[in-house]
């Protein structure tokens, strides 16, 4: 019998770097959802990386006022 391998939902945070954004995508890995943080500056969100495994979240940059840094960051 074949074991069909399941990929994690992916969900995309705005704003996911934040101070209630940070208990969300802490709950959210704790849920196993890959997490894409979608933040001003991604460079500043390393204290993200620990509340979940290795490449289960991912900052990418986004500016709300920006259309097309939204559609990228929402892609997939």
């Amino acid at each position: 019998m074949t074991e069909i391998l399941q990929i994690p939902k992916l969900v995309v945070v705005f704003g996911g770097s934040g101070f209630v954004g940070r208990h969300v995508v802490r709950a959210l890995a704790k849920r196993g959802y890959r997490i894409r943080v979608a933040c001003r500056r991604p460079d500043l969100a390393g204290h993200l990386q620990p509340l979940g495994n290795v490449g289960q979240i991912q900052p990418v940059q986004a500016n709300v006022r920006v259309r097309w840094s939204i559609d990228r960051a929402a892609q997939d």
